[in-house]
């Protein structure tokens, strides 16, 4: 017997996608609430030395963990929406981030489980702001 996937309401996929920069900005501890159990994201760029450490990522409890390592490695870093969009169980948000006089943009592109959660992130970051 086949089971059928059903897509995500787009009210419980709005509520992920709204708590996504919250949980970069905040609370990593968001990951836990809004990532489905086999939650992986894809980030196209490394960390100032180079290391990639979000590679390991395998769970929403690896994203929290992750998160946490983050924030204390980007103190005052502030990430802002420019604009998103939810179609069924896929979703794309640009944002901002801001550190000090840096201000870059980029895209995270979403697939959502059927409970609303996000289960996959692919995440490019440029070098200039996505409000221009």
């Amino acid at each position: 017997m086949t089971e059928i996937m059903h897509p995500p309401t787009n009210a419980a996929a709005r509520r992920s996608l709204d708590l996504w920069l919250t949980m970069w900005n905040t609370d990593g501890d968001i990951a836990r609430r809004i990532c489905a159990d086999d939650f992986r994201i894809h980030f196209a760029v490394t960390e100032a030395d180079g290391s990639t450490p979000a590679d390991d990522i395998r769970s929403a409890e690896d994203f929290a963990r992750y998160l946490d390592w983050w924030h204390g490695q980007h103190p005052g870093v502030v990430f802002t929406t420019v604009a998103d969009a939810i179609d069924g169980d896929h979703g794309r948000l640009l944002w901002d981030m801001q550190a000090g006089d840096l201000l870059v943009g980029g895209v995270d592109v979403f697939d959502f489980d059927e409970d609303g959660r996000v289960r996959r992130v692919w995440s490019v970051g440029g070098r200039r702001s996505m409000r221009g």
